[in-house]
């Protein structure tokens, strides 16, 4: 009979992305619900205080793993989504439901589509 192992646990570096990730999609949910419900701006601000301290920690991570990132997909999804976060006064909910989105769909590209160059067109690491 087979030996049973535990499975391996992921790297610091791998743990930490994941807890980022986790509080950013959190502060971001609190956020948009908050702003879709007509929450006041100043109840929200805890919300956009954690969403934005978060991102920028998870953007530093991100940012870590190339030197090419800034123009890899991956780069220009995250500079489109704080685009839209930086439009969300003027443009209103509409604008941090597209930041959401944009988000949810480039944090779940597969690796290659990530990795994608515009400067290079190719997957660069």
């Amino acid at each position: 009979m087979a030996e049973r192992r535990a499975p391996p646990l992921p790297s610091l570096s791998r743990s930490v992305g994941i807890v980022l990730r986790t509080a950013h999609l959190g502060a971001m949910a609190l956020l948009v619900g908050g702003a879709w419900f007509g929450v006041p701006a100043v109840e929200l601000r805890p919300a956009l205080v954690a969403s934005g301290l978060s991102g920028a920690a998870l953007l530093v991570s991100e940012a870590s793993h190339s030197r090419h990132w800034v123009y890899q997909l991956r780069g220009v999804f995250v500079l489109v989504h704080m685009g839209l976060l930086a439009l969300a006064p003027r443009l209103g909910t509409g604008a941090l439901l597209a930041a959401l989105v944009v988000g949810a769909v480039g944090s779940h590209l597969s690796k290659p589509v990530r990795a994608w160059s515009l400067r290079h067109g190719a997957v660069v690491d």
